[in-house]
């Protein structure tokens, strides 16, 4: 027995593929007589240990609308329904320790996850892009040579120094007169009078003393 993939014709046309059984051995082949709810194994989970699916009906051709070749319906763990044809359903290999079977199925799914590993890698290496070389692109001659043209025209304008270029004019510093003194400016007669007579005023209501006044309630 080995999985095949036959062509899906819609009104003459082919729309893709499917998976199906070719050489059935006689003990996985499924009859009349197979009892309802024995666990099946349809060609498109050939490879899937972990699923489970139930027989549920087995048509033969015209028997049932829908049906015109015959077929299967199979129910899956989660409780779907499913319609398959005549040559894509088996009874399950663990059924009847069909052991010839269950190994090639262990050995396939090694090979397919393998596969599948192998074009990972290779689909995600052909995405990089390639630049001959490890770091930055080289760059493109017309713009390497036009960078090399204004270094050598900095250099004939600095004169090979490096930095801004000191300047030729030299400007006079003019001083500013400050007042004489620093800090605060002297006050004006009419301030050092008001400011007396304040003084004054204070030292009358409190007696030449210092701080509060002391409390006299007793």
């Amino acid at each position: 027995m080995k999985v095949i993939e036959k062509d899906l014709i819609i009104s003459g046309m082919k729309c893709g593929v499917f998976s199906a059984y070719e050489d059935i051995e006689p003990e996985l082949t499924i009859t009349p007589d197979t009892p309802k709810l024995t666990r099946v194994l349809p060609a498109p989970f050939f490879y899937e240990k972990r699923l489970f699916f139930y027989l549920i009906n087995r048509f033969e051709p015209g028997q049932k609308m829908g049906f015109s070749n015959g077929g299967f319906e199979v129910r899956d763990e989660g409780g779907a329904l499913r319609s398959y044809d005549l040559d894509q359903v088996i009874i399950h290999p663990h059924v009847i320790k069909h052991q010839k079977t269950l190994d090639k199925m262990a050995r396939k799914a090694e090979k397919e996850r393998a596969k599948r590993e192998r074009q990972y890698k290779k689909a995600a290496r052909a995405a990089k892009p390639k630049h001959g070389k490890r770091g930055r692109p080289a760059l493109d001659p017309a713009i390497k040579a036009a960078r090399a043209a204004e270094v050598i025209a900095r250099s004939q304008r600095s004169g090979g120094k490096r930095g801004r270029p000191k300047s030729e004019v030299s400007t006079p510093k003019i001083l500013k007169p400050s007042g004489g003194r620093r800090g605060r400016p002297a006050l004006t007669p009419e301030a050092l009078a008001a400011k007396a007579q304040a003084k004054a005023v204070l030292r009358a209501r409190s007696g030449g003393k210092r701080g509060r006044p002391k409390s006299r309630r007793v």
